[in-house]
């Protein structure tokens, strides 16, 4: 019979075939096990029919046989031992998998009872405890138990055991007691209620409070964005497309008070009826303090877009394989406000290439040296650029750029003396062909055609009567030979391309204007005595044979400058294609100097423009003292406007490019001789100031005389005309290779960086009264910067995305534009 079960839930085995006793397990999980063919310890024999008396239940030791219950890496003991590699994935898989599957056999763990023979007992987890608390987590790795609750969503407000927390449970004597006792603990209730929902809302996301909260907020600052968004669009149209934004009294303005909000507001309700609904509904319902369609918050949407623009620029600096080394070109110039605004432009490489983008403009109270100097360094400091980088700057001759001493240049070379100053060659070409008409025909003639222009300029009756006669004259010409002008403009004298654009419509339109001016000075009744008056002075001043021959000549050799001067307004043009062209047309000069075969072509056309006029080409009357026009001896008439126009113009010419363009700064000559075709000139002495003037730029400077020897081998082997002329030409070769050559690339590179005129500037002025005309001369310095960097800089595509986080970062917005809790998974 087997004996009756124990008050502790221990059952004596029956007696085996082998007479040995196993004992049943118990109903507190102990298990007293028989020796048996598999090797299981039996249980100390009782006396016949006692109670066993209570052990201690103290561990002895692990014995961990059976089957793996679920994967290690959802072992809970492991899990907890490293909490921030806890998910909520792994915690509802934990949770999911806390009981073994049902072929799992516990391991037992012997612990010491006197009352038996043997002097142990062996006791083990029973499932029925994981199925009666649903806490409750068997750690395989352990053989414990743990609480679920307590573990993953501790409240850690009391006092909390450490059995069943941060240490495995396996007093299996007493486990339905303390399980028990546990479940009643306030911090076991609160981490079940955590627990509880947290199975809600993992296996139903929507039930989740913060998913529900993040969800509405991303919400929210997706539809606040993308209003932010449109506005952002409708402002970047309107300065990219010069379109003033707010007109008089823009703020007052609205639908019920004005049929007409002003360029910016209408545009916004165009987009808003186009189909923007969420734009639409903002306009419509958005409180007065949040509209962000006022000038104040356009002003920092656009101070953000011009942030964002120099930003790009100065990654483009920093990007350059050389480093973040660049150029500057400063040029002044008046606004429609009468303020002094000092463009701001930078050069640099981007793919092998140079570029030049203006920077900012730069209002200046003081146009002093010492002031420029100080604004320069203070916009490239804000914007990002390192003054000591810059290598070379760009200015025209006026005395507080060019000055030797107290100049803005002379300044900031004080504070860099690497950036070298280069005078603007487009001004030096300018002020040559100015300087070369100082001969009196030239300046009559000149002078003649400033007042004709005028002459036609302020009346749309001479306009038309102009016109006319173009189309008269068109009538008896085949169709290559009509003339396609119909207006002649004001002659300029700072200009540069726009001298030779008039020199040349005077000389298509030369017929019809005589057909004009003989018409309202004489033949035509209807004119008042004013118009009659100029017309028939300016007549007889563009018929006369000196204004003929000084016509033909100054036009003859603009067009050989006249190339030279679109040329030197590029922005990719290098130093030394610059001057290497003005070189070849002083050389092309001298030879027609030197020869009749131009002078021959001048004459020829002078002929024919006299034929034109009816007023046959002739020697004025001379007499032995002259002081009004030349009275230089000739036996012809050919030989007479030779000397007294043709050769005089042609000296001054010549004079005034070899003294503005006969030498480069010495430090670019250094330089250039490392270009492949001036190899042979360069000396040890050369090498030496390389060295001192761009040693600290190279990345090993003690090379370098190891690598102009191997450069220079290298190129002797090609013929001389294969070898790179300018400097372009010689880094896009496939020979320069800026792993052979480090030290010579870098300083071809830096020479790059010069520019030759400070066109780019010049045009960013010109640009000016596009964006700050009469009628919009009260807008911001910030606001004018953003407008203009939009006109001017249509390649650089505005990140709106970026320009937002920008703005909402800059100061607390009512509307929300970040989401505080970050982005919903």
């Amino acid at each position: 019979m087997p004996a009756a079960e124990t008050d502790c839930g221990e059952m004596p085995a029956a007696e085996t075939d082998c007479g040995e006793m196993p004992a049943a397990e118990t109903d507190c999980g102990e298990m007293p096990a028989a020796e048996t063919d598999c090797g299981e310890m039996p249980a100390a024999e009782t006396d016949c029919g006692e109670v066993p008396a209570a052990d201690t239940s103290i561990p002895v030791d692990v014995n961990v046989p059976g089957v793996s219950p679920v994967s290690s890496s959802l072992d809970i003991a492991r899990c907890i031992s490293e909490p921030g590699t806890i998910t909520d994935d792994l915690k509802f898989s934990l949770i999911s998998n806390r009981i073994p599957h049902d072929n799992y056999r516990f391991p037992s763990r012997t612990y010491k009872d006197k009352r038996r023979k043997s002097g142990v007992i062996h006791r083990r987890c029973k499932p029925e405890w994981l199925k009666t608390f649903e806490f409750l987590c068997y750690s395989e790795s352990k053989d414990g138990l743990y609480c679920l609750g307590c573990c993953l969503f501790p409240d850690t407000s009391h006092r909390r055991s450490k059995k069943l927390i941060s240490e495995p449970y396996f007093n299996w004597k007493d486990a339905m007691e303390d399980m028990k006792e546990h479940s009643t603990c306030m911090y076991h209730l609160s981490s079940m209620a955590k627990l509880h929902s947290f199975i809600g809302t993992h296996r139903n996301p929507n039930q989740r409070i913060d998913l529900s909260i993040r969800y509405a907020e991303s919400e929210r600052v997706k539809k606040n964005r993308q209003i932010l968004s449109s506005i952002i669009k409708t402002l970047v149209f309107c300065g990219r497309q010069v379109i003033a934004l707010r007109g008089h009294r823009d703020d007052e303005s609205n639908r019920e008070t004005s049929s007409n909000m002003g360029n910016f507001k209408e545009l916004l309700q165009f987009r808003a009826d186009a189909g923007d609904v969420i734009l639409q509904e903002h306009l419509r319902s958005c409180a007065k303090n949040a509209s962000y369609i006022s000038k104040t918050s356009q002003n920092e949407l656009l101070t953000c877009v011009k942030m964002y623009t120099q930003e790009e620029i100065v990654k483009e600096i920093n990007a350059q394989p050389i480093g973040p080394y660049y150029s500057i070109q400063c040029d002044e110039v008046t606004d429609a406000s009468n303020w002094e605004q000092l463009g701001l432009v930078v050069r640099y490489l981007k793919d092998g290439k140079p570029i030049e983008r203006i920077l900012e403009f730069i209002p200046c109270e003081n146009v002093s040296g010492e002031a420029i100097c100080d604004a320069i360094i203070s916009c490239l400091i804000r914007v990002g650029l390192d003054p000591q980088k810059c290598r070379s700057q760009t200015m025209d001759g006026a005395g507080n750029m060019a000055g030797k001493n107290i100049g803005a240049a002379a300044r900031f070379k004080a504070i860099n003396p690497k950036a070298i100053y280069h005078y603007c060659s487009s001004h030096d070409l300018n002020l040559a062909i100015s300087k070369s008409c100082q001969l009196k025909e030239v300046q009559i003639c000149l002078d003649a055609l400033k007042k004709l222009g005028i002459f036609f300029k302020y009346s749309p009756k001479r306009s038309r009567r102009l016109e006319k006669a173009v189309d008269e004259v068109n009538e008896d010409r085949e169709e290559a030979r009509k003339i396609d002008k119909k207006k002649f403009k004001v002659y300029s004298e700072t200009r540069w391309v726009e001298k030779h654009t008039t020199l040349q419509a005077f000389d298509d339109l030369y017929e019809p204007i005589l057909l004009c001016l003989d018409a309202i000075s004489s033949k035509e009744r209807g004119w008042d005595s004013k118009a009659v008056v100029e017309a028939n002075g300016l007549l007889h001043k563009i018929s006369e044979p000196i204004f003929v021959a000084a016509f033909q000549t100054i036009l003859h050799y603009f067009r050989y400058m006249a190339g030279l001067s679109r040329k030197l307004q590029g922005s990719s043009l290098d130093i030394l294609q610059g001057y290497r062209m003005v070189k070849d047309i002083r050389e092309i000069i001298l030879d027609s100097r030197a020869n009749d075969t131009d002078y021959d072509q001048v004459y020829c056309r002078m002929d024919k423009m006299a034929s034109s006029s009816s007023t046959p080409l002739k020697v004025p009357r001379q007499c032995l003292q002259q002081t009004q026009r030349s009275n230089v001896p000739a036996s012809t008439t050919k030989e007479y406007f030779k000397r007294s126009v043709f050769i005089p113009y042609v000296d001054a010419l010549i004079q005034q490019l070899e003294m503005r363009f006969s030498n480069l700064a010495e430090q670019s000559t250094k330089a250039l001789l490392l270009i492949p075709a001036n190899m042979a000139h360069i000396s040890q002495s050369d090498i030496n100031d390389l060295k001192e003037i761009y040693g600290s730029d190279m990345p090993d400077v003690e090379s370098l005389g190891q690598e102009l020897v191997l450069w220079k081998h290298m190129w002797s082997r090609q013929d001389e005309q294969e070898r790179p002329q300018t400097l372009t030409g010689t880094l896009q070769s496939p020979r320069s290779c800026p792993t052979m050559y480090p030290n010579i690339m870098t300083a071809l590179q830096l020479m790059l960086l010069t520019s030759v005129t400070s066109s780019s500037v010049e045009r960013a002025n010109s640009s000016l009264r596009f964006i700050k005309g009469y009628l919009r001369t009260t807008m911001s310095e910030d606001r004018f910067n953003s407008l203009m960097l939009l006109f001017i800089h249509r390649d650089i595509m505005v990140d709106i995305e970026k320009v937002i986080d920008t703005f909402a970062r800059r100061n607390p917005r009512r509307m929300m534009l970040q989401s505080p809790l970050g982005e919903v998974a």
